[in-house]
């Protein structure tokens, strides 16, 4: 955890969202996360749309974001991530975070509430899908979905190309994420979908899971589009 010089304002406003976010805690929705494999310093089980509803009552505030984030208190950093200006967040406070995660839960959160609204977002996302480091890589898959038509084409066919030569053996939040920035993409162009569902046409009858669930999903999107 940083240590941050005292604040008195900051210290009270963070004092008093810790206090809200004890009231409404939700004991069962915690240990089910818990058992369910979302674990966090600490996890109050309070639901997503409460969360919001709390960081409401905020000013976004760069120092208070920062805060509440190196609590790592699931229902902080799901705060931080609402509460953030994106004119004060910077690719290094990005790096750093993306490092930490190791659930798919705040890798969610973070890239719907702060980093797809982030200019220079789709760099973040290809340097962290060429990551060597799993959740890194799923940051970088999940930002991609959420930012796709900010990716110029040639952006994109590295991105495919990356797909086609991790996905045999990722693990499952991994080609679920891969699946999802590359539906994603063929909705770009009737020209992209056609360029990727041949690209992973071999996954059709291939023996990994993970790229027989990218080919079904991805054909699935075409097929709802109706795009071919």
């Amino acid at each position: 955890m940083k240590f941050y010089l005292s604040n008195p304002e900051l210290d009270a406003q963070i004092a008093q969202i810790r206090s809200v976010i004890r009231l409404s805690m939700n004991g069962i929705v915690s240990d089910q996360m818990t058992n369910s494999g979302i674990k966090y310093k600490k996890n109050y089980g309070v639901s997503i749309p409460r969360i919001k509803e709390i960081a409401k009552s905020y000013t976004p505030n760069h120092d208070l974001a920062q805060r509440l984030w190196s609590l790592q208190i699931r229902e902080t950093m799901i705060m931080a991530t609402l509460l953030d200006p994106i004119d004060k967040f910077t690719p290094e406070i990005a790096h750093e975070w993306v490092t930490g995660f190791n659930q798919i839960e705040i890798i969610e959160q973070s890239c719907m509430n702060l980093f797809s609204k982030l200019p220079f977002a789709t760099t973040l996302a290809l340097e962290w899908i060429r990551s060597e480091n799993s959740w890194v890589k799923i940051t970088g898959y999940i930002l991609a979905a959420r930012t796709v038509d900010r990716f110029n084409e040639n952006e994109i066919i590295e991105i495919v190309g990356l797909i086609v030569e991790n996905s045999e053996n990722a693990e499952f939040h991994e080609y679920k994420s891969m699946s999802l920035s590359l539906s994603r993409f063929c909705r770009k162009s009737k020209e992209m979908a056609t360029y990727i569902l041949k690209q992973i046409e071999p996954f059709s009858d291939s023996l990994s899971i993970g790229r027989q669930f990218i080919f079904t999903e991805v054909k699935q999107e075409i097929l709802f589009l109706d795009i071919l």
